[in-house]
């Protein structure tokens, strides 16, 4: 009875093991898949920038202009400002390591308010960048690409709205420390500017693609372990005639 029992626990954790390699092997070329039209979209950032007052970009069409480079004419909102941590570890500009992406609102002519992400600061010197006027001298016109608000998840902290903090880029979260009822459903990180700081022209365009590696690691594991059983239960077999 007992080597039935130990023999049925063997059985489901290995079934339950082949699931999981299978699971994850199968959600790598899912990955795969979405990094591919990641891919097809950042060639775009190829292309000459559209002048905004000729487009017309919505929540329908958003993602046939993701990382298009788009010239604004307007004024920034300089009354309302946020910070979005993060690291910046290849960095084309002279700074990087930890610190902030600065976002204010963006006023075109056209009377679209535009969330602009004008580039990163060092979090040694952000305090000072706050407290000084430099950051209020940048005007439009302006050029950037095209980029999607992100999703919150399990692992991104929580807002410090109270010192106007981010860990995502997240539209809700902006809309209510900027105090507006209504953005567009995008934001646009900053391509060229006539300051050192914020350092602009950091929009991440190189992403790894290992996947298909890892994709095949965990069908191989997955096939290991069918071939270790098998083999092992034949073994078994044989020794008991």
């Amino acid at each position: 009875m007992m080597n039935k029992i130990k023999s049925i626990l063997v059985n489901s954790i290995i079934l339950l093991s082949f699931i999981i390699l299978i699971i994850l092997g199968s959600w790598q070329i899912d990955r795969k898949e979405q990094k591919n039209q990641l891919f097809e979209k950042l060639e775009r950032v190829n292309l000459s920038e559209e002048d905004f007052q000729n487009i017309d970009i919505n929540q329908t069409n958003i993602n046939e202009w993701l990382y298009r480079k788009v010239a604004l004419t307007g004024n920034y909102d300089f009354e309302k400002e946020l910070y979005i941590f993060t690291h910046l570890s290849d960095p084309r500009g002279k700074y990087g390591g930890a610190g902030y992406w600065v976002l204010n609102p963006f006023i075109t002519s056209n009377g679209e308010f535009i969330v602009i992400n004008r580039g990163f600061v060092p979090q040694n010197i952000i305090q000072n960048f706050k407290l000084t006027n430099f950051n209020k001298k940048e005007k439009g016109p302006i050029i950037g690409y095209i980029k999607n608000f992100e999703e919150r998840n399990i692992f991104t902290p929580k807002t410090d709205f109270q010192n106007k903090i981010l860990y995502s880029i997240i539209k809700d979260d902006i809309k209510q420390i900027f105090n507006m009822n209504r953005i567009e459903p995008y934001y646009v990180d900053l391509v060229t500017s006539n300051q050192l700081i914020p350092q602009s022209n950091e929009t991440r365009l190189e992403f790894p693609d290992n996947h298909l590696s890892y994709a095949i690691t965990w069908y191989g594991l997955a096939t290991s372990l069918l071939f270790i059983y098998f083999y092992s239960r034949i073994k078994r077999r044989k020794k008991n005639h």
